[in-house]
């Protein structure tokens, strides 16, 4: 009986995490969303709208290397630089899935 406890524990907190495969980045996409729209609409900064996963993880590693990809840069440099990357595969993602709830 215990592990069938055991086992059931398990399986619910893997659905658990499972439910949400963006939570890892829903904290720093807080960030980016400041200046690129909720939605990805663009705003201060760029629209992210349509663009691919390796778009946006290629940009994300070059600004995390401190290269240049456009005029605003400077100020991706800091952001990127915060993200695991992990994180910048989720966000790319994330984008090319077109910004899901869960």
């Amino acid at each position: 009986m215990k592990k069938l406890i055991a086992i059931a524990f398990v399986l619910t907190s893997f659905e658990a995490v499972a439910e949400d495969r963006f939570e890892d980045i829903r904290k720093p996409w807080g960030a980016c969303a400041a200046c690129h729209g909720v939605q990805g609409q663009g705003g201060i900064g760029p629209a992210l709208v349509e663009q691919s996963a390796d778009d946006i993880i290629n940009k994300l590693l070059t600004y995390k290397r401190g290269e240049m990809v456009g005029p605003q840069s400077m100020m991706m440099w800091p952001q990127a630089k915060t993200l695991t990357d992990g994180q910048i595969g989720t966000i790319g993602v994330f984008v090319q899935e077109g910004f899901p709830d869960k």
